[in-house]
């Protein structure tokens, strides 16, 4: 493959020995770990070669290049390409409009382009597991990066919730329609609003009014789901606290010097015009945070 080929060249042409991999100044000292350049004031990174083993100073645009050479010393670049490859050719993609090198478009952008192009392919599909997944990951991002600030969470959290309503989840081997799941909770509640809240939070956006109509379904009917798996949540938690408290106590009856563990608990069609406008509203909105 072409991209395996150019490795080693790649290997070769990144970092420096002993120079500031960004301007060229000559360091005193060769830093052992992350250091600012005294020159250009840019953070080095001392790293070893994964092809070489040479210790080597890189730029941090360089660190995903190192990743991918260590795949590659490993044996295990194949998997690594397939599971990374959005993410290099948005980079490729990114650099070629802001004409940039691409050690210059940080992962953070590229997985964020990559997460909109996944999202519009999606939405023009119908594909509502993998739109899902494309929101998910960009509120993952979002939580990772710490970047809410920058970021139209309201209309992200938005098309997570109406088009999780649309998927199909398995759990168990079952297949169950409508099923919002738990992750839901946990990112809206850490990056928004309380789960209770989060009708207030996305009614007037343009991405739920757009997804509700591709889907069909009111916005109404998806949030009185979503909060009736918001009380089935929390039954089940209050059942898996019970049978905790009393196998504790039964435990402790038969031996009360012996320690318990308590248990784990048990795993538990549109119009064309339509999609256009959820396509523009994503991009209209996603385009306010790059």
């Amino acid at each position: 493959m072409k991209r395996k080929e150019q490795l080693k060249e790649l290997a070769a042409s990144s970092g420096t020995r002993s120079k500031c991999p960004y301007c060229d100044f000559e360091l005193d000292t060769i830093p052992k770990r992350k250091a600012n350049c005294k020159s250009c004031k840019k953070s080095i990174y001392p790293r070893k070669d994964p092809l070489s083993g040479e210790q080597r100073l890189y730029r941090e645009g360089d660190l995903f290049l190192l990743e991918e050479l260590k795949a590659l010393a490993d044996g295990c670049w194949n998997d690594w390409y397939e599971g990374n490859k959005g993410v290099l050719n948005a980079r490729k993609d990114l650099a070629k409009e802001w004409e940039v090198d691409e050690v210059n478009v940080s992962i953070a952008d590229a997985r964020w382009r990559e997460s909109q192009t996944d999202l519009v392919a999606a939405t023009e599909m119908q594909d509502w597991d993998k739109v899902y997944s494309a929101y998910e990951s960009m509120l993952r991002q979002v939580k990772r990066d710490k970047s809410q600030d920058k970021t139209p969470l309201a209309e992200l959290v938005a098309g997570f919730v109406v088009t999780g309503y649309g998927r199909n989840c398995v759990i168990d081997g079952y297949t169950m329609k409508h099923t919002i799941c738990r992750p839901q909770f946990m990112l809206i509640n850490q990056l928004t609003t309380d789960p209770d809240n989060v009708y207030d939070l996305i009614k007037d956006t343009h991405t739920a009014k757009s997804y509700c109509h591709l889907l069909d379904v009111s916005l109404d009917t998806i949030i009185k789901r979503y909060k009736a798996e918001l009380n089935e949540e929390a039954e089940l938690l209050r059942e898996i606290e019970h049978d905790r408290n009393t196998e504790v106590l039964v435990e402790l009856g038969l031996n009360p010097i012996q320690n318990t563990t308590p248990p784990e608990p048990k795993k538990t069609k549109s119009s064309k015009f339509w999609m256009l406008i959820a396509v523009l509203a994503t991009l209209g909105v996603l385009a306010l945070s790059t």
